[in-house]
């Protein structure tokens, strides 16, 4: 009897523990693989559209699309791959000012003169 006993109580442990484990792996929330944001990039035509979208032509970037009206860029990154702080830097690299990172002053200057946005600058096309 008491034998009989023993071997209930481990079998209920065992199942008891089972159901824990998996009830635990199954709740886990997933963390996200890939980002989306917007934020403002500072251009004025479909050139500054191409130049803005082709920076972020690296690894880790699944889509990004700049609106030249509205100046918001819109991009889809993996989390672990690519920062949003590197996306910024990876746009003000080729000239163009963000919400976060200023494109240093001989990169801008290097921009076509239709392409310079700063100082109340209207941009042509």
């Amino acid at each position: 009897m008491k034998n009989t006993t023993i071997k209930n109580i481990v079998w209920i442990a065992a199942s008891l523990l089972f159901t824990l484990v998996t009830t635990s792996s199954f709740t886990k929330e997933k963390k996200p693989k890939f980002a989306t944001e917007t934020f403002t990039v500072y251009g004025c035509c479909g050139d500054c559209k191409e130049r803005i979208e082709d920076a972020l032509d690296v690894k880790g970037i699944r889509y990004a699309s700049w609106d030249k009206q509205t100046h918001v860029l819109t991009v889809t990154h993996k989390l672990k791959t690519i920062s949003l702080k590197q996306i910024h830097e990876l746009i003000a690299a080729v000239g163009h000012d963000t919400d976060l990172v200023k494109a240093n002053d001989s990169t801008y200057n290097n921009l076509p003169e239709c392409c310079q946005y700063r100082g109340g600058h209207k941009c042509t096309h």
